[in-house]
């Protein structure tokens, strides 16, 4: 694992009439090839608002990322546009919106992406003929979520704990992904509240598939979060949303069912369900709405 610098971190500027003083810019750390004992390497990266640099004693919240290749950089993201995350949480700190927070974008691993997003609890109450039909859609050979979870919360969260100054406690870390990465992020949040304070997650992907007709994956999602959501307490967040267009159209329905469990369940923590007419199924959508899952998990209230 090796470490590039993407951004000088100060900048020096002087005249002849002040004093020198410093102007502290934001960076972007890239840990190439991040090993990892239950799942295979992948790039993690994180950013680091401007705020870190100009003081040694300010602890950070931090919020993690799935399909980090998507989450700065347009060259690197798919159909080269990303989400910005970096530029749109930078201006919401700046503006005393929300807390100041680090963002750990980690990696998809290509092929492996559905095994790794897919929760694996639910997906193995389905019927065996229903798991084949998606097995062959996604190539699910062996269901890897319970380990890439572990991957975050026992490798990537110590380490990152251990080389920032980071909140390590639940109410300052934060989970979020959209389409798969929505699923994993709602799982994660459940299997592990004592890690995470709140999860985002945005065009969830509840059908599982990409054809039209009955799905039945949202029914034995919604069985798990009716069977977890009181390992939630008080302090704890959680968000979705969709959109309307393309992929998301088949969202609605499936999004309304998991509303009205978790109302249902009378749990008392902070909910927000979000439907964005005519959003589509891509970055450039999630990248027009980040602000608001970001403000609802980092808030100053």
């Amino acid at each position: 694992m090796r470490l590039l610098i993407l951004s000088c971190c100060i900048l020096l500027l002087a005249c002849d009439s002040a004093p020198s003083s410093k102007i502290f810019s934001s960076r972007i750390d890239v840990y190439a090839g991040f090993q990892s004992e239950f799942v295979e390497a992948r790039n993690v990266e994180v950013f680091l608002p401007r705020q870190y640099f100009e003081s040694d004693s300010t602890h950070f919240r931090v919020l993690y990322m799935h399909d980090g290749q998507n989450v700065f950089n347009p060259e690197t993201s798919y159909g080269g546009v990303a989400w910005e995350a970096d530029s749109a949480l930078q201006a919401m700190i700046d503006a005393n919106t929300i807390y100041p927070t680090i963002v750990v974008a980690i990696w998809n691993n290509g092929m492996q992406r559905y095994a790794e997003y897919c929760p694996e609890k639910p997906f193995a109450t389905l019927d065996p003929l229903v798991k084949a039909e998606l097995t062959t859609e996604y190539g699910l050979d062996e269901l890897l979520a319970d380990d890439y979870l572990r991957f975050v919360t026992e490798e990537v969260k110590p380490f990152i704990d251990s080389n920032y100054r980071t909140f390590r406690e639940a109410s300052g870390t934060f989970i979020m992904g959209a389409s798969m990465g929505g699923l994993i992020s709602c799982y994660a949040l459940l299997e592990h509240p004592e890690v995470f304070g709140g999860a985002a997650c945005l065009s969830t992907h509840w059908p599982m598939s990409h054809s039209t007709g009955h799905h039945p994956f949202p029914s034995a999602m919604e069985t798990f979060i009716a069977s977890r959501i009181h390992v939630l307490d008080s302090t704890h967040r959680l968000y979705f949303d969709h959109g309307t267009a393309a992929l998301d159209s088949l969202y609605p329905v499936y999004q309304k069912s998991i509303d009205d469990c978790i109302n249902a369940a009378e749990w008392t923590g902070q909910y927000m369900s979000l439907s964005f007419v005519g959003a589509a199924h891509n970055e450039a959508s999630w990248k027009a709405r980040i602000a608001t899952p970001l403000s609802f998990l980092l808030n100053i209230q």
